[in-house]
């Protein structure tokens, strides 16, 4: 007999001891396959960083065009395109006499190139083509009309983009 007369199965487990234990197992299976549900890992969005190229004299800004693919000085891969652009009098500091002196010498500037991309975003890191994209990121671009050397300093994109992704 499976279940005897005082309700055990086998005669060692209760019925509904039985249903509790499914019951139960069922939960568990349910809730692994809740919590460990896919998540995003990496995605590609829109992305504009900037790059600073310093002291440098006026007519080398008049070689940055808008619209122009940059592709990387070392690598020649793709890095972008340039959107933007803006340039400043250039700004020097130095030590003298144990302070800190700032100067701007005449006829020299520093310029802001404005470079959009599709990156490659892996969390936490952010790439163009191989080219990491972080504040401080000592880049060297190459583009039809000229060459230039800079450090990364400012990263625009939608943070919405990046939300799930782990």
């Amino acid at each position: 007999m499976i279940i005897d007369e005082k309700g055990k199965l086998f005669g060692k487990l209760n019925l509904l001891d039985l249903i509790l234990l499914i019951l139960l197992v069922a939960i568990i299976v349910v809730a692994c396959f809740f919590f460990s549900g896919k998540k995003q890992t990496s995605a590609t969005i829109p992305v504009v960083y900037t790059v600073e190229v310093q002291n440098k004299d006026a007519a080398y800004f008049e070689n940055v065009v808008t619209g122009e693919t940059v592709k990387d000085g070392i690598t020649g891969a793709y890095v972008g395109k340039i959107v933007g652009f803006d340039k400043n009098p250039a700004l020097l500091i130095g030590q003298a006499d144990d302070k800190l002196v700032a100067s701007s010498p005449e006829g020299r500037y520093d310029g802001l190139v404005k470079i959009e991309i599709e990156a490659n975003v892996s969390y936490p890191d952010m790439f163009a083509s191989d080219i990491p994209l972080k504040i401080g990121t000592d880049v060297s671009f190459r583009s039809e009309s000229l060459a230039m050397h800079g450090y990364i300093v400012d990263i625009d994109y939608d943070a919405e983009a990046l939300r799930g992704l782990r």
